[in-house]
């Protein structure tokens, strides 16, 4: 099979590029970037045969298309504004698609695609990432364990024990953050899709050790819009995402995006006109970055409350993500960028045989991919302290990794 990732010279990018050249069955990595340069720095790093290079503009659909033509699956893990126009161009090039999740309203807009994936014979899965995407296939493992489901709520968080001056430091895509916090979320409510004041529901979540307890937040997020509908047939009421960044990150984020630099619309400036994100990030770029080895830890963590057996029954799906040990990838890099090679993989092997467009919980074979996120040193397991992937290795190492990340901190 051969698979392109677009963005794949990205932070998240590159660690789908990095999965799949060291996975047999892929025969070729295209690595698609704006920039030919940081693309090939990436190829170089990774030092694989496998790993190709080309540059993509993705405000050409035509050029697009013609980078896409001959590939099995697209991985799109650029910015959730162009998961509509990459879809278009993997139609016309006929070949799968996955993405890392559209924020809700790009993902409602995809979904309308459904019909001419269809047609084609083509399979799109919309949020395949950490969050969404790990969340998705979480959810869908626990609900198999309930008659009836009552709510679904979901809560990722983490810390960052790095030493670092930088005053700022996006742990992901500025953009995705910035809209975290700035939009208003979207809640599934008392069986009605509702819309919520930005950064509000925020409440303190106990998480396991090294995380501990951390504030979360209603962020807007893909899964409240494919989960409502996909576990309808169950009675769910409710569904909800938060979000929980180190402390002193997300003071910071609410205070810029309080103060406006959340803004996409250019302000006045002298003789200028400047969008305040885009100002932001610029300024961002102007510190130097730590450097070091990754020593972060994510929780993700799913909790599925209905009955069974007539019973009152939850159901707990949680995940511990430490940094990659031989890549030296952190935890979020490679929570975010390990599933879609993962589920690309399945699909280019025909095990996903779904076609049209699907979210995660209605075609990834969750104890298939449980297994494989294993392998890539992400155990996942019940509350009931139940091992879902069967790997006493994975879980030694999780122990390790704790013990190290203890120790550091």
């Amino acid at each position: 099979m051969k698979i392109v990732v677009l963005g794949g010279a990205g932070a998240m990018g590159q660690v789908a590029v990095r999965d799949l050249a060291s996975s047999e069955p892929v025969k070729e990595v295209v690595i698609a970037d704006l920039s030919l340069e940081r693309a090939e720095q990436v190829k170089h790093q990774i030092g694989s045969d496998k790993v190709k290079t080309v540059q993509a503009d993705l405000t050409d659909k035509s050029s697009l298309a013609n980078a896409l033509k001959g590939m099995t699956v697209v991985i799109n893990s650029t910015s959730h504004h162009f998961n509509v126009s990459v879809m278009e161009a993997a139609l016309e090039a006929g070949c799968h698609y996955l993405d890392l999740g559209g924020l809700f309203h790009f993902t409602r807009k995809q979904l309308e695609l459904d019909a001419q994936f269809r047609e084609r014979n083509l399979l799109a899965v919309l949020g395949m990432g950490a969050a969404p995407g790990m969340t998705n296939v979480m959810a869908a493992h626990a609900v198999q364990d309930l008659d009836t489901v009552e709510s679904i709520e979901m809560v990722v968080a983490g810390v960052d024990f790095l030493p670092s001056t930088h005053p700022f430091l996006p742990p992901y895509a500025l953009d995705t953050i910035l809209d975290e916090y700035a939009l208003e979320p979207m809640v599934f409510e008392d069986g009605h899709f509702l819309s919520k004041p930005p950064m509000s529901g925020e409440s303190f979540v106990e998480m396991p050790e090294p995380v501990g307890k951390v504030k979360a937040f209603l962020t807007l997020h893909s899964e409240i819009a494919t989960l409502p509908l996909t576990f309808a047939n169950k009675g769910i009421k409710n569904v909800s995402y938060k979000l929980g960044l180190p402390a002193e990150f997300h003071e910071r984020a609410k205070f810029l995006v309080e103060l406006g630099f959340g803004g996409t619309q250019p302000i006045k400036l002298g003789d200028m006109n400047v969008a305040p994100r885009k100002m932001l990030a610029k300024m961002i770029e102007l510190h130097p970055v730590p450097t070091g080895d990754p020593n972060d830890c994510e929780v993700i963590r799913v909790d599925v409350r209905g009955t069974r057996n007539g019973r009152p029954a939850t159901v707990r799906m949680e995940s511990i993500i430490y940094p990659h040990p031989e890549w030296k990838v952190g935890c979020g890099g490679l929570d975010t960028g390990v599933p879609p090679s993962i589920v690309a993989q399945m699909i280019g092997s025909n095990v996903i045989k779904a076609r049209g467009v699907q979210a995660p919980e209605q075609c990834v074979p969750s104890e298939l991919f449980f297994l494989e996120l294993s392998k890539r040193h992400m155990p996942m397991r019940k509350i009931t302290d139940e091992t879902v992937t069967d790997s006493a290795q994975a879980s030694e190492q999780a122990n390790q990794m704790v013990a190290t990340a203890k120790t550091k901190r």
